[in-house]
C-alpha cells in the first residue's frame, strides 16, 4: 500500500512525536541529519513504511529538507515555528469530518475552475482513463479509491501543484471517514452522470459550469459529513 494511505495512522504520529521530542530537547537542531529509517524503525518499533510516511509528511511541511549526499536534515526555520507546525500536524487527525470536507470542497472547487481553463489534451486523456477505471471498479470495494483517483485527475488538470499537494495532505483523513461511515450512498448512475458532466465541462473550458457541477456533486457528502460531525 502507498505510504500516503498511512499518513494519519498512530504509528506515523508516533514518529512525528519522537522527532518533535528530539527538537524540543535540543538533540536535533537546524541542519542536523535525521536518524535513518532503519534506526527510527528499530528505536520506535514501527514499520519502515510508517517511518517513511512520517518523513514524507515532515518534508512536506518544511520540517525536513532533502540534501544531496546528506539525506533528510532538519530545516532552517525558527524552532518556535517548527513547534507550531508539529503541533498542527499532530492535531490534524482529530479534525472532524465536516471540517475536512469543507476544505476539500474549497480547494477542489478552485482546482476544477483552473482545470477547465488550463487543461491540456494529455490531461483530458488522463481524466478519461481515470473515469473509465472508476466506473469499472464502482461496484467493488475499491469504489472510494477509484472515485478519488478520478477527482485527483481532474485536479491535476489545474496545473497548480500547491492545491494538488494540499488535497493530498487531507485525502487520507477524508478516506478514513468514508470507509468508517460508509459515506458513499448516492446511486451509482447519478454519480456516473455527474462525473461525466464534470469531465465535459472541463473539456469545454466552462469553468462556471464545472464549479457548479462539482458543488452539486459534493452536496450530499457535505450534508452527510455535517450530520456525522454533529453526532460527535
Amino acid at each position: 500500500m502507498d505510504s500516503a494511505n498511512h499518513s494519519s495512522s498512530p504509528e506515523v504520529e508516533k514518529v512525528i512525536s519522537y522527532v518533535r521530542g528530539l527538537l524540543s530537547s535540543g538533540r536535533l537542531q537546524a541542519g542536523d541529519r535525521l536518524p535513518s529509517e532503519r534506526k527510527l524503525s528499530e528505536e520506535l518499533s514501527v514499520s519502515r513504511t510508517y517511518v517513511r510516511a512520517a518523513i514524507q509528511k515532515l518534508e512536506f511541511y518544511g520540517i525536513l529538507e532533502i540534501r544531496p549526499q546528506s539525506g533528510s536534515v532538519i530545516g532552517q526555520m525558527p524552532s518556535s515555528q517548527m513547534e507550531g507546525i508539529l503541533s498542527d500536524m499532530l492535531q490534524i487527525s482529530k479534525y472532524d469530518f465536516s471540517s475536512l470536507v469543507d476544505v476539500r470542497l474549497l480547494l477542489e472547487a478552485e482546482a476544477i475552475r483552473l482545470s477547465a481553463l488550463n487543461r491540456t489534451e494529455d490531461d483530458l486523456l488522463a481524466m478519461e482513463a481515470a473515469l473509465v477505471d472508476c466506473e469499472r471498479m464502482f461496484e467493488t470495494d475499491r469504489r472510494v479509491e477509484k472515485d478519488y483517483a478520478f477527482h485527483q485527475a481532474l485536479v491535476r488538470g489545474a496545473h497548480n501543484p500547491v492545491i494538488a499537494s494540499m488535497l493530498l495532505v487531507i485525502t487520507p483523513d477524508v478516506l478514513k471517514y468514508y470507509q468508517a461511515n460508509k459515506v458513499c450512498v448516492v446511486p451509482t448512475e447519478d454519480v456516473k452522470r455527474e462525473h461525466r458532466a464534470l469531465l465535459e465541462h472541463i473539456r469545454n473550458h466552462d469553468a462556471d459550469a464545472a464549479e457548479a457541477e462539482l458543488r452539486h456533486h459534493l452536496a450530499n457528502l457535505c450534508q452527510t459529513a455535517k450530520e456525522i460531525s454533529d453526532k460527535h
